[in-house]
């Protein structure tokens, strides 16, 4: 990858193992081929009480330990107003599904979408690649993304936005030898046994990770059963959230924890 191809290079950022490697490795090649770092930028979504605590201030960390600047951006309801997933679920009256992943969609492309769009709005002309930390082995459909390729929602006449996957062909190993080769810092709840850091209670965890999630954030996960029990839907299909706390009240010991699909 060229990096003097492209006025800016947006990186995604959870804060999650992935996406803390892609951080890294475009940080490296940025060095390797002396692009300005004042032309790589950390873009994160901030999911506020639905992410683990810390998550946004770690965002910052990692930018920091590379010397880059950091973009927060929120999801906006139609008066422009922010709005946590847990109150559009509460307005929506049901939770985010399979087919409906409008918390991917409402709360991550779309707030990510922003920051391209005011990044760029004084660009006469634009090429940018956006990246992600996507990675094969993650899911079937993950494997089938390509590596670079036109963003055409983000695209305009002005502006070519390409997605970019630089660390789409590792695997989970590689991702931890360079964390921990490098000493980079990276979240607790990976050391707890989450295999993952997306929301705290994803529609996608295992019945043993919410458990983990929840007996570590008992207080959202009582929001969670709450909010649950007020909409009338359940959590997941056919399971519901409230399990998840009967089965910590009644001092349930999660298993291993595999990673799942997303």
């Amino acid at each position: 990858m060229v990096l003097h191809n492209y006025n800016l290079v947006v990186i995604n950022s959870s804060a999650g193992k992935d996406s803390l490697c892609a951080l890294w490795e475009v940080s490296r090649l940025a060095k390797e081929q002396n692009y300005p770092l004042n032309n790589l930028i950390v873009s994160h979504q901030d999911l506020g009480e639905s992410e683990w605590p810390g998550v946004k201030e770690l965002a910052k960390i990692q930018a920091d330990l590379f010397g880059l600047k950091i973009y927060y951006s929120k999801r906006r309801n139609k008066k422009g107003q922010e709005e946590t997933l847990l109150e559009y679920v509460r307005r929506r009256g049901k939770w985010p599904s399979s087919s409906q992943r409008y918390c991917t969609s409402d709360f991550k492309r779309g707030p990510g979408a922003r920051v391209v769009t005011a990044l760029t709005k004084n660009f006469k002309t634009s090429k940018i690649l956006y990246v992600f930390g996507f990675r094969k082995e993650e899911s079937p459909s993950r494997s089938k993304k390509k590596e670079l390729e036109i963003n055409r929602q983000l695209t305009t006449k002005k502006r070519k936005v390409y997605n970019w996957l630089p660390i789409h062909t590792w695997t989970e190993e590689k991702v931890w030898e360079t964390i921990k080769s490098n000493k980079l810092p990276y979240h607790k709840a990976y050391d707890l046994g989450m295999p993952r850091l997306s929301c705290c209670f994803c529609i996608f965890s295992p019945f043993d990770a919410l458990v983990l999630a929840g007996k570590e954030n008992p207080e959202l996960l009582q929001h969670y059963v709450d909010t649950e029990e007020k909409i009338g839907h359940t959590f997941k299909n056919g399971s519901s959230i409230k399990s998840v706390k009967e089965a910590i009240d009644s001092d349930y010991e999660p298993k291993k924890i595999k990673n799942w699909r997303m």
